[in-house]
């Protein structure tokens, strides 16, 4: 459990809601055949009871994310105490009472935290009763019990986690009473772990090949298609105990060509010709009214999609974010975002195929007579979806050009002044006229990405909101999950303790909150330019953070069914910036040396260890 509470309490009628639509999700589960899996006692519990059970042994998790202690720190029960035990057993029961039960069971005892009894790291002993309680206590309430462990934990502290200590901690339970999660296979596979002898304690017991993908949910184009279309095949040949494949991604809707692959493992037994299916997904997305010219088009469309964003070859760790969805700052050239660096800005793909593919896509779509032909919800959406990310990295690239115009221009005051010792190439801006018409540039392409993201429902924020609104019962109610709603994308806290992390290039979120904070940001240094005089990041930041708490509270309606015509403003758009997009695709603005990140399975690679 990484934080106890925020932004709540969470009203009773909330609750019963949710538990009325698990019960729908598991019946209608239970009727395809599926397994489903219930939660179990983890150990996290309220700090009163401290008081109430002075015989059991208690610690607090670390901080985690930088929240006050009044929202993380949660307290937790001893493995190796009774009360353990005894939560446990009734905290089965209970769910058993509640649902049913198809006998598995969720729990992961330290994710995001180092085993510990408070005075220091935990010892084999310690690590090896931690399981057997989990277990016992499952048991207790179930003695048909399977423990589903994720696997994230040894990735994310891969330092202490290794083999005297992984086997201390799995040994415990009988091997066919534990299914391991390797969550986050595609990128850092913890069950071959190359600091590891072979076979490692982990793949020696039964354990599933998984796809996370996505961080937050974002909206930026990414995948790993020539890994899951063939990796899954390999691991089940090497690895006797591979029992089966999964996603558990943290938003789904986004990149659907790598979902709709991954999803189509789970039958395949040989490895998948990831050039040949993308030429049929191709063919399916423009749907059956397509003729020969248009699929030859969209095939060599989404080849370059495929062989660019979607197959990325580094250990990057998720999608590649925005500039425009981070807080603005002059140095975001560096490639990461703040608080959660091991989200990249820098583009893992050549952004010329991209824009190649994009032409194509455009030309297959909107050039060729038509004869007949009506362009699928599918096929919109991606057209859509790819002018999104080209404007994304256009705006990136005419941003980088301004910061280098502004450093021979301005006195920077920041709180990073080392980020900015190299100087930018300043794409041909020469004067303060020069660097005005950019500041406007940049200013149009997120609200014209605004308007064109407004035509597809998937990329609505009004939508977001009014169905969280649903769920409240009175005005307060429906206030407060919209507040909730609201941080989640934002700021991620009370402070913004990891801002950002789930940002959406969403209609209504661009041009209700990432163009507002643009617009701060750029006048100011729009002003210090033309003055010649001090542009202060620092104190500006501060303007724009009471821009973003004003924001979480606001009560602006933002439309939740799409308006416009995609395929007209998308051509109006190539027409509008494909000078430019053409002519500064090629650029290098990037550093080239990143500052050394901190982030889940760094230490894996280089010795680092944990999030910070």
């Amino acid at each position: 459990v990484n934080i106890k509470g925020w932004a709540g309490p969470l009203p009773q009628s909330w609750i019963l809601g949710q538990r009325d639509l698990q019960l729908k999700i598991l019946r209608r589960e239970r009727e395809l055949g599926m397994v489903p899996v219930l939660p179990a006692f983890s150990g996290g519990v309220p700090d009163a009871l401290e008081q109430k059970h002075p015989e059991a042994t208690f610690h607090r998790h670390g901080n985690w994310g930088g929240f006050e202690k009044r929202y993380c720190c949660v307290l937790t029960l001893s493995p190796d105490s009774d009360l353990f035990k005894s939560i446990g057993q009734v905290f089965i029961e209970e769910v058993k009472a509640a649902y049913g039960t198809d006998h598995v069971y969720s729990c992961d005892t330290f994710n995001e935290n180092r085993p510990g009894r408070g005075d220091g790291e935990a010892s084999l002993s310690y690590l090896s009763s931690s399981s057997r309680a989990v277990f016992d206590s499952m048991s207790a309430g179930d003695d048909q019990a399977v423990w589903l462990l994720q696997g994230w934990l040894f990735m994310n502290d891969a330092s202490f986690w290794k083999e005297p200590q992984l086997t201390a901690y799995l040994s415990s339970v009988p091997p066919d009473r534990m299914l391991l999660l390797d969550l986050f296979t595609e990128v850092h596979p913890v069950w071959k772990r190359r600091d590891l002898d072979r076979p490692t304690p982990i793949e020696q017991r039964p354990w599933i090949w998984n796809m996370l993908h996505s961080f937050g949910g974002n909206s930026g184009m990414y995948g790993r298609m020539q890994v899951i279309g063939k990796d899954p095949i390999h691991a089940r040949r090497q690895s006797g105990h591979m029992a089966g494949i999964g996603i558990t991604t943290e938003g789904i809707e986004n990149n659907p060509a790598v979902y709709e692959l991954m999803a189509e493992m789970r039958w395949r037994e040989e490895e998948v010709d990831v050039e040949a299916w993308i030429r049929d997904w191709a063919d399916r997305r423009l749907g059956p009214t397509s003729h020969a010219r248009h699929r030859t088009m969209a095939r060599s469309a989404w080849a370059g999609i495929a062989d660019s964003a979607l197959s990325c070859a580094t250990t990057q760790m998720g999608q590649v974010k925005s500039m425009i969805e981070c807080r603005p700052r002059l140095d975001l050239f560096s490639g990461y975002i703040r608080n959660s660096d091991f989200m990249p800005i820098r583009r893992h793909y050549d952004e010329e195929v991209l824009v190649s593919a994009w032409l194509q896509l455009c030309a297959a779509m909107i050039d060729s007579p038509h004869d007949g032909f009506l362009p699928t919800a599918a096929s919109l959406f991606d057209i859509a979806d790819v002018t999104r990310q080209v404007l994304s990295d256009l705006f990136a690239r005419l941003f980088v050009h301004l910061v280098g115009f502004a450093q021979s221009r301005t006195q920077i005051s920041t709180r990073s002044p080392q980020s900015l010792a190299s100087r930018l190439p300043p794409g041909g801006l020469k004067t303060t006229g020069d660097a005005e018409e950019r500041v406007q540039l940049l200013v149009g392409i997120i609200a014209d990405m605004d308007r064109l993201l407004g035509t597809q429902d998937m990329f609505l924020l009004g939508r977001w909101l009014a169905a969280s609104r649903e769920w409240g019962s009175t005005q307060q109610e429906k206030d407060l999950m919209e507040f909730n709603a609201r941080n989640l994308i934002t700021m991620w806290g009370p402070r913004g303790e990891i801002s950002d992390y789930a940002s959406k290039q969403w209609s209504g979120l661009l041009g209700g909150y990432y163009l507002q904070r643009w617009k701060l940001f750029l006048t100011a240094l729009s002003s210090a330019i033309k003055q010649g005089g001090v542009f202060d990041e620092v104190r500006l930041e501060r303007e724009i953070v009471s821009f973003e708490h004003s924001w979480q509270k606001d009560k602006t309606h933002y439309p939740s069914t799409p308006k416009g015509d995609t395929l007209a403003i998308v051509q109006e758009l190539r027409h509008k910036y494909l000078q430019l997009i053409e002519a500064t695709a090629g650029d290098s603005i990037y550093a080239q040396d990143l500052p050394t990140v901190h982030a889940p399975g760094v230490d894996i690679a280089s010795g680092h260890s944990r999030r910070v």
